[in-house]
Order: C-alpha cells, then sequence, then structure tokens
C-alpha cells in the first residue's frame, strides 16, 4: 500500500498503540493479557451447586426431625390432657354414683326400719284389740272374773286406805265378793255407777283415784311397748 509523506526529509514518530508493545515487541508480553475462558460455564454452576446442597439438606433434615419432635411432643401431651380429664370425669362420675348408693342404703335403711316400727305397731294394736275382745267377752259372760282386777288394784294401792269403789253396774256383785274373800277392810264402799261402761272400776282413796279399769290397763300396756320401741 503506498503512503505519502509530505516532507521526506523529516523522520516520522513512531506512535505507540494501546496494548501494543513497542518496536516490535512480543504480544505475549505483559501490556496484554488475553482473557481466559472457562470450556463449559455450566460445570462450574453445577460444581457451586454442589457445594451447597448437601448442607441445605442437613438443614431441611434436621428442620423436619424438630417439626416431627414437636408434633410427637404435642401429640403426647394431647394424649396425657385427654386421659387425666378422661380420669377425672370417671371418678367423678364413680363418686357420684357411690354417693348415689350410699343415700340409697341409707334410704333403705330409714325405710327399713319405719316399716320395721310402723308392723310393730300395728302388731302391738292387734294384739291389744284381741285382748280386749277377749277381756270384754269374759267379763259379760262370767263377771266374777273381775276378781283378778280387783286384786292387782289392792296390791298397787299398798298402804293407801281406799274408802269406796266405783263399777259398771253388772260387777257390782262380783267385786263385793271378790273384796270379801281377798280379806280387805270392810269398810270400803261399793257402788255400782251406771256411768262407767263394761270393764271399769275407780278405786277412791285419800291420796286419790285410782282407775283400774281394762281399758286404762291396755293402754298404759301400748304406752309402754311405744316407749320402748321409740328407744330402740
Amino acid at each position: 500500500m503506498a503512503c505519502r509523506v509530505t516532507d521526506p526529509a523529516l523522520d516520522a514518530e513512531n506512535i505507540a498503540w494501546p496494548g501494543l508493545p513497542a518496536s516490535g515487541g512480543s504480544l505475549r508480553g505483559p501490556a496484554y493479557q488475553p482473557t481466559r475462558r472457562t470450556a463449559n460455564p455450566g460445570a462450574a454452576e453445577s460444581a457451586v451447586r454442589g457445594g451447597e446442597t448437601p448442607e441445605m439438606e442437613r438443614r431441611l433434615a434436621e428442620l423436619d426431625r424438630l417439626r416431627q419432635a414437636e408434633t410427637a411432643d404435642a401429640r403426647h401431651k394431647g394424649v396425657e390432657e385427654g386421659l387425666r380429664r378422661a380420669r377425672e370425669e370417671a371418678g367423678a362420675e364413680v363418686q357420684k354414683a357411690f354417693d348415689q348408693v350410699a343415700r340409697a342404703l341409707q334410704d333403705l335403711a330409714s325405710l327399713k326400719r319405719t316399716l320395721r316400727q310402723q308392723a310393730e305397731q300395728e302388731l302391738i294394736k292387734l294384739s291389744l284389740a284381741v285382748a280386749r275382745r277377749i277381756l270384754y267377752r269374759e267379763l259379760s259372760t262370767d263377771p266374777s272374773s273381775i276378781e283378778g282386777i280387783v286384786h292387782a288394784a289392792l296390791q298397787k294401792l299398798q298402804h293407801r286406805e281406799a274408802s269406796r269403789v266405783r263399777v259398771y253396774p253388772a260387777a257390782f256383785s262380783a267385786v263385793r265378793a271378790a273384796l270379801d274373800r281377798i280379806g280387805s277392810r270392810a269398810g270400803i264402799e261399793v257402788i255400782a255407777d251406771p256411768g262407767l261402761e263394761t270393764g271399769a272400776i275407780l278405786f277412791e282413796t285419800s291420796f286419790g283415784e285410782l282407775d283400774a279399769s281394762i281399758e286404762t290397763q291396755l293402754q298404759e300396756i301400748q304406752r309402754g311397748f311405744a316407749d320402748r320401741l321409740a328407744i330402740r
């Protein structure tokens, strides 16, 4: 290629091009450093990833283990809490059942006592009713059977002096004869009182009146049994 020089007498200056060696130097000098390229960029990226994946996997495995442990612990606590509540509720129900049974037994025992007392009272009433019927029938058929009542009344009087005896009219003769046979004082006056019912006999003394009537004695017997039942 031709070049044109204006003045051939002038020396031409060498021009230093950036990045090129002066005076025919080698291109491999320090001024020129070519860029080194990797033959396979994907392999390098894989190498980087290959260095991080085990750590991440380890962390993920640790987190999963912790999560499973927390889940198992929460499940265990839930089961224990459920069992505790179940035991408490079951204990409360059992205690409630025990209390109900105890009250039922108490009610049965009370009912048993009540029924027994009622039965005993009814038995006493029945026995006295039978005795009353037998005694009144005996007095109506045999007035002299009142002699035993007269004798028992005189024993109760002991040292008290009886001045008069009032009896129902049908028993006047029987009472008079009974006093004579027993040997009581002849000064005792026997009065037939039409206002008295069958079986009635009253001894009058200076200290008061003794009611030896059959009905009165039967009532005393009934009260005695009632008192014994009340004590039990």
